[in-house]
């Protein structure tokens, strides 16, 4: 909301002597329903070399001139937009504003429209076609004045106490918070700007420009409050700083505004310290802070060497190789089976399933980056799957001994089905986990399985090396065979071993172990399987080598 200095004082200024004062600035008519009324706010420059001294402050002759005593308040100030700035190119500015000593933050958003031949009922009414109108909730209405310009701008400010940047001093939000908070308190008239959702839209995907530091004295001229701002911004070199320094004052009044002006820039031009031009201050800061846009990443991460494969029964193959480099960081490995892709990883390891008895595949692998880069393929791999025999499936199985802690790798699972993917972790056994990517699905059909052939059976307890995707914890069910899942909640910012609230009954024989999602991005290195409840410590003991069913 803008704030007036003072009411305006009685000055006898007849409409036609306004005009001749401004050179053609017009009075606005009484305001029609439709039409906002604007205050004034007259905004001159100063000679920063002549007003301020070396340490950014007003020097003692100005001071002295305005009564602005010695003491100013900071503030701190950043403006949101995109890297194409498309919210400037409609005339809209979203502003963030701190003073040191406050502990809320006030967020503007301002429309300014031209004010051509002083006809400031021209632009009130382009305004108002625009739907800011005297109706538009929130908003103000002011002509901005300067030495040879007048703006109309509309303006909607809110003061906001911002979770983790209140408090003294000036702290600026980082840019999730500035976005947060400008698409929470956007108003409508913003919003819905060139059509539904436009302007949340450029606010998701704004940048900021700043932050800048200014500071503001407070002193007075002709009955009315003066501000004398001295904002500090990066020179148009960027080698350095400079100040820009800027007097102004604000009335509701027309004829106050032009006396008081006119005497303004008086006083100014006598004392040599009016700088004869309009900065444009606003403009100046989206130019200089404008994002650096990155140097386009061209280069290929290297080609994926020593590919090697392995069947690991009738129906699954293990492959590996030796990890791509790449100037920034490769992201992704895809894998192709017969010169098709069957799946991506993250890390330099990959079981393919649902593969067909004494069948023969050829893999290859590419490296990617974040830019898209694509590594040439590397070099080809067959390998031929395990043939089926006797009664069993080909599939893997480990031999479960009740008499002692049985422990196996995660990714050394019998099958799996759904989202589970294998992961580099340089903290993990074997430097893999599986994990559930985020958006994963909660389903009893998205899991890891792996088949179990028990001696020694009885009431045993199912540890999971696990851990969440960030600080809180997760969790995943556990079930075997067709019984009832049991929750496992994961450790949360490290790993750690974690197990059901109760025991699991394996009688001696064939039992099938299922790992379920039951909340995306849970991570699980290895699985402990024991007639102890005592938990395991570390990466626990050595894993036990599957065996094949023939």
């Amino acid at each position: 909301m803008i704030q007036m200095r003072r009411t305006s004082k009685a000055i006898l200024v007849t409409a036609t002597a306004a005009i001749l004062l401004t050179g053609g600035m017009i009075s606005p008519k009484q305001a029609s329903a439709a039409n906002g009324t604007p205050s004034y706010e007259v905004k001159l420059n100063l000679a920063p070399s002549i007003v301020v001294d070396s340490s950014h402050n007003l020097v003692s002759s100005v001071r002295s001139e305005f009564s602005t005593g010695s003491s100013a308040k900071s503030y701190r100030v950043q403006y949101m937009d995109t890297a194409g700035r498309s919210m400037d190119g409609q005339g809209w500015s979203d502003r963030i504003r701190k003073r040191s000593d406050e502990s809320t933050h006030q967020l503007q958003f301002k429309k300014r429209y031209p004010v051509t031949g002083g006809d400031v009922n021209a632009a009130l009414t382009t305004a108002a076609s625009e739907g800011l109108d005297s109706s538009a909730s929130g908003f103000e209405f002011q002509v901005d004045w300067t030495l040879n310009k007048q703006t109309l701008s509309v303006q909607y400010e809110k003061d906001l106490t911002v979770s983790g940047y209140s408090g003294s001093g000036l702290n600026a939000p980082n840019l999730a918070t500035s976005r947060s908070i400008s698409v929470a308190n956007a108003p409508s008239k913003f919003a819905n700007w060139t059509s539904a959702g436009w302007g949340t839209t450029q606010l998701n995907n704004s940048v900021v420009y700043g932050p800048i530091d200014f500071k503001r004295y407070k002193g007075d001229f002709d009955d009315l409050e003066l501000d004398i701002e001295i904002w500090t911004i990066v020179n148009a070199a960027k080698t350095g700083t400079e100040d820009i320094v800027e007097a102004s004052f604000k009335t509701d009044s027309l004829s106050e505004a032009t006396s008081a002006r006119t005497n303004l820039i008086n006083l100014l031009r006598t004392k040599g310290w009016l700088v004869e031009s309009d900065v444009l201050k606003t403009s100046l800061i989206m130019e200089r802070y404008a994002p650096v846009a990155p140097t386009p990443d061209t280069t290929a991460p290297s080609v994926p060497t020593g590919l090697t494969g392995s069947a690991l029964s009738s129906n699954q193959v293990k492959l590996g190789w030796t990890a791509s480099t790449d100037n920034v960081g490769v992201t992704s490995y895809d894998v192709y089976r017969n010169g098709a892709l069957v799946g991506s990883v993250n890390s330099n390891s990959y079981a393919d399933t649902g593969l067909t008895a004494s069948t023969s595949y050829t893999y290859t692998v590419i490296a990617k980056d974040a830019a898209g880069n694509v590594s040439t393929a590397s070099t080809a791999v067959s390998v031929t799957t395990l043939a089926n025999g006797g009664p069993g499936t080909g599939a893997l199985y480990y031999n479960v001994n009740g008499s002692a802690v049985s422990y196996i790798e995660a990714e050394q699972f019998t099958a799996k089905n759904g989202t589970f993917i294998e992961a580099a972790c340089a903290a993990c056994s074997g430097a893999v986990n599986m994990e559930t990517p985020n958006g994963s699905s909660d389903s009893e059909t998205n899991y890891i399985k792996y088949d179990l052939e028990v001696t020694s059976g009885g009431s045993f307890y199912i540890f999971l090396l696990s851990q969440g995707p960030d600080s809180s914890s997760d969790s995943f069910n556990l079930a075997v065979d067709g019984g009832s899942s049991k929750q496992v909640t994961t450790g949360s910012s490290s790993w750690a071993w974690k197990k059901p609230s109760s025991s699991i009954s394996l009688s001696t024989g064939s039992h099938t172990l299922y790992i379920k999602v039951r909340e995306d991005g849970a991570k699980v290195d290895k699985i402990a399987i024991s007639k102890s409840s005592s938990t395991p410590s570390g990466l626990g003991g050595t894993a036990l080598a599957p065996s094949y069913h023939e």
